[in-house]
């Protein structure tokens, strides 16, 4: 049975990942109400509720204090530690401070502050951030804090509204799909059956060219798809980038031409466009690549090179079983980061 991690208050699953349910000897509490679907956001609270309070490991009680230096050290500091060094002596003016620049606490610009502190949080700190957005479709509250914007730094209104409008806006923001991996796919013995296009010449013709049948003009052209190369290819196009990479005899101009006819008659709803012809595989860049031969090349490409013909991969059948399950995984893992990290469980 697969062991279930997840962190879970009052029936909600908040994440995939174990959470402390206690602090210096404390016990944390569980402030998510299921029955208003509410989360009290506390410094005491379970996770997520402690960690989206502003007394976790942030400085915003450093905004009191006009001192630079006395700042630093507040933002060092954590929770009840940074509480100690709080003043009020700021509420006389309503003056706050940042890196030596006064606000009026009460004015826009002090507003603007806040979101753009909330925001640097949330981009550069992965804890905050998870914990954030596993509170989609929750109510965030703050029962503890402070409605009076004369007396503290930031009220309940606040900060309960801009970490939803971030979580909103983040939601909003289009999602990168997973890209595509890229498959070279080499022509002769892979694509195409070299010994049928040898086959189909004359006993002259092959007496002319014997040792080297590679430079029979139009012989390219002549050959035949090995057998379930169309269909492997019509598969994988629905799940990778694909390109052919081959090369062609350099003393025998038409074999470009003709592997073109090639691809045009046979697999031009896939490789249409799609086709390099070069010497030096190698400086292709893809994640694989399928060729039955290390030459030109192919031993040094930087993907991952399938030995089409070997006994791991000895016909498409097999290259389909290899790569098909690897991008059913890739996709899975897309979209997994593009979701919520929140699991429910209703």
């Amino acid at each position: 049975m697969e062991e279930n991690n997840n962190t879970t208050t009052n029936g909600r699953q908040w994440d995939g990942n174990d959470h402390p349910t206690e602090r210096n000897g404390h016990q944390l509490m569980d402030f998510y109400n299921p029955e208003t679907n509410t989360l009290d956001i506390r410094s005491n609270g379970l996770y997520p509720s402690g960690v989206l309070s502003n007394l976790c490991s942030n400085g915003f009680r450093s905004l009191k204090q006009q001192d630079r230096d006395k700042q630093r050290q507040i933002c060092s500091m954590k929770g009840g530690n940074a509480r100690k060094r709080s003043v009020t002596s700021w509420q006389t003016d309503q003056v706050v401070w940042w890196r030596g620049q006064a606000f009026d606490r009460q004015g826009e610009e002090y507003q603007q502050l806040l979101r753009r502190a909330y925001k640097a949080m949330f981009e550069q700190n992965e804890r905050f951030r998870v914990a954030l957005m596993s509170t989609r479709g929750v109510t965030l509250t703050h029962s503890t804090g402070e409605r009076n914007p004369y007396k503290t730094i930031i009220t309940e209104q606040e900060l309960c509204g801009i970490l939803t409008e971030m979580r909103e806006d983040y939601d909003k923001q289009p999602k990168v799909q997973p890209r595509m991996k890229r498959v070279f796919v080499d022509m002769d013995n892979v694509l195409v059956d070299f010994q049928s296009g040898i086959d189909q010449q004359s006993e002259e013709t092959l007496r002319e060219y014997e040792g080297h049948p590679d430079d029979i003009p139009g012989i390219f052209s002549k050959m035949k798809p090995v057998e379930g190369a169309i269909e492997a290819m019509h598969e994988l196009q629905k799940h990778y980038d694909l390109y052919i990479l081959s090369t062609a005899p350099w003393g025998n101009p038409s074999a470009w031409a003709d592997k073109v006819r090639w691809v045009t008659e046979h697999l031009d709803d896939v490789f249409h466009k799609r086709m390099v012809i070069t010497h030096r595989k190698d400086l292709c860049q893809g994640d694989y690549l399928i060729d039955d031969r290390g030459k030109h090349g192919t031993s040094e490409f930087a993907g991952e090179w399938l030995e089409f013909g070997s006994d791991k991969f000895p016909d498409w059948n097999s290259v389909l079983d290899y790569l098909l399950p690897k991008q059913e995984a890739q996709q899975e893992d897309g979209l997994a980061a593009t979701e919520s990290p929140l699991h429910q469980s209703e």
